[in-house]
């Protein structure tokens, strides 16, 4: 009889599940507060040092047992699928999916308030998404109703986090006021940056591979802002590469954050045609020439027919590049995740 031998990475992701597994157990069971590290390698029958080989801390454990499982893609195989005809009946859809979802306990709160610029960068960019994604239902002016979308995540965030309560919260009711936004009219604070950094013309090949074309924006969680910048200037296909100085810690929040979006977007509204790419390891960020990633970046470049025609970086770069590409539709290609 042969017995095959796990390679090290086999071995270590099978570890992983292990850890995930005890860690959902065990945060299911008896909270964010009064679960513990030592608690969770007992439950997976693992030493400690191999949980914090996988995870660096509770926090970061904690955010990867609430990813959904189809947080890797951006976009549904049939974009057509969605039922809202209204934006309207499009928000009270989604304000159902999203307090049917699963969010963090009420003792963890405080855990996502300490990672300050880079959870209300990931909130910013949820916005974003469910602009567009309203903005594909009734269409108008490119961005317009990002405004309501912050103001109607801004509600649900609220109720989730009252779920808790008795009788306070009753998600029939959020569902509908979260309808009504549709009719309110908004003012439009979005002005652009203040200023842009040069963009370089170079000429440098691209791995075809990718299937990447367009405006490719490196963010940095503290700069997610910019992505509204990019969107609101042009209408070519844009790629978002979300990297961090700390992907361990980071990362998770990341995946957690779009993901939750990402999932209850699918049962009732388009995804936005964006392309999110959680690039933990550089590599995208590598390929279009950036060298040093860090929270604070912000850089910008335009692919085109398999180059790299121009570059940006500083505040400012992804408004920079989208208002020199050129606009085009996005195709419906499926959308290469990470």
């Amino acid at each position: 009889m042969v017995v095959s031998r796990l390679s090290r990475a086999e071995l270590q992701l099978r570890t992983r599940a292990r850890v995930l597994e005890a860690a959902r157990a065990e945060f299911a069971e008896r909270g964010y507060r009064d679960t513990t590290i030592d608690r969770i390698a007992a439950r997976a029958d693992l030493t400690r040092g191999a949980v914090y080989s996988n995870f660096p801390g509770k926090r970061a454990l904690y955010l990867s047992t609430l990813i959904p499982a189809d947080a890797s893609t951006t976009a549904p195989t049939d974009r057509r699928a969605h039922r809202s005809t209204s934006v309207a009946e499009g928000l009270a859809s989604f304000a159902s999916s999203w307090l049917d979802h699963e969010h963090p306990d009420n003792d963890a709160l405080p855990e996502l308030a300490d990672l300050g610029t880079a959870y209300a960068g990931l909130l910013t960019l949820n916005a974003v998404l469910l602009g567009l994604s309203l903005d594909e239902v009734e269409p108008g002016r490119l961005g317009h109703k990002i405004g309501i979308a912050r103001l109607a995540l801004t509600l649900l965030t609220g109720a989730t986090q009252l779920g808790s309560t008795p009788g306070f919260s009753q998600p029939i009711a959020v569902a509908r006021a979260c309808a009504h936004l549709a009719g309110l009219e908004l003012p439009d604070p979005w002005t652009g940056p203040p200023s842009t950094p040069p963009v370089r013309p170079v000429g440098d090949p691209f791995d075809t591979s990718s299937r990447l074309d367009g405006v490719v924006l490196v963010l940095g969680l503290n700069r997610l802002s910019a992505v509204e910048d990019a969107v609101r200037t042009c209408g070519a296909p844009i790629t978002v590469a979300l990297v961090s100085s700390t992907p361990d810690e980071l990362g998770p929040l990341a995946r957690y954050t779009t993901g939750t979006l990402l999932s209850c977007l699918r049962q009732s509204l388009p995804v936005p045609r964006i392309r999110l790419v959680h690039d933990d390891d550089g590599v995208l960020a590598t390929s279009v020439g950036c060298e040093i990633i860090g929270d604070d970046l912000e850089y910008a470049a335009s692919i085109d027919a398999g180059r790299i025609v121009a570059r940006s970086e500083g505040h400012g770069a992804a408004a920079a590049i989208a208002g020199t590409a050129s606009s085009v539709e996005t195709s419906e290609r499926p959308l290469p995740s990470r």
